[in-house]
């Protein structure tokens, strides 16, 4: 056992420093010049470098364990972006607090959706968690940066995730990161962007999930799984409660107590992501 440790450690640092010192010109002190060499199938261009850039001035220290793995990542050979992008109405207090109560959030989405999704988080700091759309998605994710440089909490997010994802005839398994970032508008309406960057293991892999119709199979999914959350909340926010009322007729008084909360959130009251680790005020206050 730890001989396989010392392995996926040599492995991981041998990804990781090559990208680290060629695109950010940082030597972390795991890195050296042996295991620091560049990986002589990658470009280590503008555009190879561009999100590991990017994720490093947003604040991801090489140094962090999470940060290590991510750049490790990125020294995949191999990598496929895909992009959604478009506006939907809520109040920045909405989105972050679906974000401080996701289990929650599945319950409004199956209330309101009929569907199956299921999230529940696996650290007491909420930023590990687990989740499915019930149909072609499932993963484990952490949540790696939830702002960009100690700005927009909640609104500059960068995530890490391992699962499965169905698309068209294809079961994929794998490892992505996903940078969503996201814009308060007049009116209540926020702009959203997503970017999801995924590792295929093979060149075989790597040309499937090129093809255009697979990216746009895959955009669709994740445009879908906005649309769930806020046409759900927007239901709610409209005064059709029923459909969550009847959900939650025979739960917990937590469940109760977390919707009466949303309510109140819906009608004003501020909300910021991490609201939900601090000791709740009382209902009103």
């Amino acid at each position: 056992m730890l001989l396989l440790s010392s392995f996926v450690f040599a492995s991981e640092e041998s990804k990781a420093c090559p990208v680290i010192s060629k695109c950010l010109n940082q030597t972390p002190k795991y890195c050296n010049k042996e295991n620091s060499k560049p990986n002589k199938k990658i470009k280590y261009d503008q555009e190879f470098c561009a999100p590991i850039q990017e994720v490093f001035k947003r604040g991801l220290s090489p140094e962090s364990p999470i940060g290590k793995t991510i750049y490790a990542e990125f020294g995949s050979e191999y990598r496929v972006i895909y992009e959604s992008k478009g506006e939907f109405s809520a109040s920045k207090g909405m989105i972050s607090f679906l974000f401080d109560h996701m289990p929650f959030t599945a319950e409004l989405i199956n209330a309101y959706q009929e569907s199956n999704y299921e999230l529940h988080y696996n650290t007491p700091d909420q930023k590990s968690f687990s989740g499915t759309n019930g149909r072609s998605l499932s993963g484990d994710f952490h949540w790696a940066l939830q702002d960009s440089a100690n700005t927009k909490k909640g609104f500059r997010n960068v995530f890490l995730g391992y699962g499965r994802a169905k698309v068209l005839r294809w079961t994929l398994y794998g490892t992505a990161i996903a940078f969503l970032d996201m814009n308060p508008l007049p009116n209540n309406k926020i702009s959203y962007k997503l970017r999801a960057i995924v590792f295929p293991g093979s060149s075989i892999l790597n040309s499937i999930m090129q093809m255009n119709v697979f990216k746009h199979v895959v955009s669709e999914k994740l445009n879908h799984i906005v649309k769930d959350v806020v046409n759900s909340a927007n239901s709610f926010a409209k005064g059709n409660e029923e459909p969550i009322q009847k959900r939650f007729v025979n739960q917990n008084s937590k469940n109760k107590q977390t919707l009466q909360l949303f309510k109140e959130v819906v009608e004003g009251r501020p909300w910021t992501l991490g609201d939900a680790l601090k000791k709740e005020p009382e209902h009103g206050k």
